[in-house]
């Protein structure tokens, strides 16, 4: 029976019969006798079987609709607790934001059909070293005269919507997914989201609202090409107020303007696949499509000027352990322009960086681990937004940096990554003003992430 009892002393019922009947007419008859009485049999319980059948039938649809929902929205991302120290902070003049923080990474899909899929991320910072957030300037007045004083600023403060956009725990990604074309191997996003271009993510690394799709080359031997339209979502306001001596010799606001700073919004041909059996490469083109700049205000948009910038990257396995990736990024800005002349120093119109790994995680494999090292020196000038990997770029709005990061990871449970980063880094190599200086910035941080 169906609870594993015998129970012999029971009448069968005619659809119990007609279960046995069915599960033996499944498994087939090995002769001629056996398979005539399971056609005996079965004409004599059809009705019981028919039955059966759309039981079955129906329990199967159901399953079907159940996982067909289940499927339609899924959840997953990452919690992180994460401590560290960071004496560059009060160098910069900024406040920190990526040391002593809780910080949540939640993803969502939405399956609109097989070919379609609209996503999201929800973002929240949770900061919980107050003394870490440097101060604010306020102006305010005294016998007339105008002067600026510090306002502390409280961890609670940085994590309010004003402050920190995309890290207040609301939706800071929307986009959707698309297979394209015949074949449906046109993958095509379509929104603002993340992205990253070149192996370390230099020549772009950052949110954009646009669209972007890949494609297999054919008879590419493993090659890939991306096109891509977008805008960087780094668009910001600024008021600039004109403050002048009256007759009365008080300081008073005698012009006023309001500034939206517009990124630019650029064209991307990216390239990448294999060369050989050790060696990976990347190729980009970028290109500004459309943007407004006043060569004579400098508060107009985007400084730069650059209209062209080029990214090559390459990847090595020397070991099978050990990868070596060398990424170099390059634009057309023009440092004596004079909106640029402030940044001559050093190579304020390129990237340089180099990575080496050893091992590396797999949060499915407990014990598994790896080793990093990573020197960059990076031009405030040279891409459209590149990704540190760390966080360590911003809030800080530093003009150039150079210096080495080291590295270890491991897994020491299921699903759970330990990471700890040292960074011992110069800043501002790129000022070129009277009485412009470089300082250097140590940071020190470990982390936990729980993906889910």
């Amino acid at each position: 029976m169906g609870n594993d009892t015998f129970q012999g002393g029971r009448a069968m019922s005619r659809y119990e019969m007609a279960a046995i009947v069915a599960k033996a007419m499944q498994k087939g008859g090995n002769n001629f006798g056996n398979k005539a009485v399971l056609d005996k049999l079965s004409a004599e319980y059809a009705g019981e079987l028919n039955t059966l059948k759309k039981r079955v039938d129906a329990h199967d649809k159901d399953i079907k609709e159940l996982k067909e929902k289940a499927e339609r929205f899924q959840l997953h991302g990452l919690a992180r607790v994460q401590m560290g120290n960071d004496n560059g902070l009060k160098n910069d003049g900024y406040g920190g934001d990526y040391n002593n923080r809780f910080y949540m990474d939640l993803e969502g899909s939405l399956k609109v059909n097989p070919y379609m899929t609209a996503r999201f991320t929800v973002e929240k910072n949770a900061r919980f070293r107050d003394r870490e957030y440097l101060t604010t300037q306020v102006v305010k007045t005294k016998d007339g005269q105008a002067y600026t004083v510090n306002r502390a600023v409280s961890g609670e403060d940085r994590d309010n919507a004003n402050n920190d956009a995309n890290h207040n725990g609301s939706i800071s990604n929307i986009w959707v997914e698309l297979a394209l074309g015949k074949n449906h191997d046109w993958y095509t996003n379509i929104g603002r989201k993340w992205n990253g271009i070149g192996m370390q993510n230099l020549l772009l690394g950052g949110q954009v609202d646009g669209v972007a799709t890949y494609h297999a080359i054919p008879k590419g031997h493993g090659w890939w090409f991306s096109a891509q339209y977008f805008k960087p979502s780094a668009d910001w306001s600024q008021t600039v107020e004109t403050v002048t001596k009256n007759a009365k010799g008080i300081y008073e606001v005698t012009d006023t303007k309001r500034y939206t700073n517009r990124a630019p919004i650029a064209g991307v041909l990216d390239f990448w696949g294999p060369l050989g059996k050790y060696m990976e490469a990347n190729v980009a083109y970028a290109r500004v499509l459309q943007h407004n700049l006043d060569e004579n205000d400098t508060n107009s948009g985007f400084y730069s000027g650059a209209k062209n910038f080029y990214g090559i990257d390459l990847k090595v396995k020397p070991l099978k352990d050990l990868a070596i990736t060398g990424s170099f990024v390059k634009s057309d800005a023009d440092v004596n322009k004079p909106y640029n002349n402030w940044a001559q120093n050093g190579h304020a119109n390129r990237d340089l960086a180099v990575k080496i790994e050893y091992k590396g995680t797999d949060i499915n494999k407990v014990g598994s681990y790896g080793l990093y090292a990573k020197w960059v020196d990076l031009g405030c000038l040279a891409d459209l937004g590149h990704d540190d990997e760390w966080a360590t770029r911003e809030p800080t709005g530093i003009n150039g940096v150079r210096g080495w990061y080291y590295g270890f990871k491991c897994v020491p449970w299921k699903n759970v990554e330990w990471e700890t980063m040292y960074a011992n880094l110069t800043e501002n190599t790129n000022n070129s003003w009277d009485g412009a200086t470089t300082h250097n910035r140590r940071i020190l941080r470990s982390w936990l992430d729980f993906h889910f």
